[in-house]
């Protein structure tokens, strides 16, 4: 006796048709005949009657019917087992580069050092990517830097107000020269980038002012150019601490007033595993 005889049995005993159940379970009408036959010689006994062009449910077929049920739902428990109380396997992560070097690597090494038989694959990519590699079921955790709500099927988890700040090289200009310097460039990552979009938008609401831009695929080769005097950046702060505390580059105020947040982004149906469970709590110092 096979799980999908009875599963065949169960669609039966809803439709009331061979073929509208083949159709349902993707078989053709006679495979469901043959797992019919199949379960009746298990069982001894005839489950369906085919009369009056209808398909019945016998006496005997319908006070099987619960235990059938029941032992179609417990396979189904025992099935989802592994994935609900998973501490093995892979943890799939997507994170911007900002988030990767700055602040959750620790945490990944704590989940790994309590869970050494996970593997983690860490890709790098935008904000918005993420999000959408999570929705898709292609990675299993994603991280964002972002003002606003992510989607309403993914659980958000606030890892606090990310501190923002403009750099330039020793030759700095103060804030008022930069913004009527005509021939400076604003050195920056992809447009996608929550920090670029929340300063391209504040400058063009407050000043009516567009910047030439330079656009760089890393967060080390944007700051190497503006350590280098090619132009400036806005940049998270922890990213640019060390060239700060060293002096090769400088910080200058602004009146930019600062959203972003980082984001931890879960599927909501992930937060029945262990391993998702385990893999929240290392982050839990950082969770408003």
């Amino acid at each position: 006796m096979e799980i999908r005889h009875l599963m065949t049995f169960k669609t039966i005993t809803e439709t009331h048709s061979f073929s509208k159940t083949a159709k349902l379970l993707g078989y053709t009408q006679s495979t469901v005949s043959m797992q019919i036959r199949a379960l009746e010689e298990d069982l001894g006994t005839k489950v369906v009657l085919y009369q009056d062009r209808e398909v019945k449910i016998t006496d005997i077929g319908q006070q099987l019917l619960p235990i059938i049920e029941k032992t179609l739902t417990d396979f189904a428990t025992l099935k989802n087992w592994p994935q609900q109380h998973q501490n093995y396997g892979t943890l799939r992560i997507a994170a911007p580069e900002s988030l990767s070097v700055s602040m959750i690597m620790p945490y990944i090494k704590m989940f790994t050092q309590h869970n050494p038989l996970v593997s983690i694959q860490l890709q790098n990519a935008t904000c918005l990517h993420n999000e959408e590699l999570l929705e898709n079921k292609k990675v299993d955790v994603a991280f964002m830097m972002w003002p606003s709500q992510p989607s309403q099927d993914l659980k958000d988890f606030d890892l606090g107000l990310q501190d923002m700040v403009l750099v330039q090289s020793t030759k700095a200009q103060k804030y008022d020269d930069l913004l009527n310097d005509k021939t400076t460039t604003f050195i920056i990552n992809e447009p996608e980038c929550s920090y670029r979009n929340q300063f391209e938008t504040t400058m063009w609401q407050r000043h009516q002012r567009k910047f030439k831009t330079m656009s760089l695929p890393s967060i080390a080769a944007i700051v190497t150019a503006v350590e280098n005097g090619l132009g400036f950046s806005y940049l998270p702060r922890k990213m640019v601490q060390a060239s700060l505390d060293s002096g090769t580059l400088v910080e200058t105020p602004t009146d930019i007033e600062n959203h972003i947040h980082a984001h931890l982004l879960v599927r909501k149906e992930a937060l029945k595993t262990e391993m998702m469970t385990n893999f929240i709590t290392c982050f839990r110092p950082l969770i408003g």
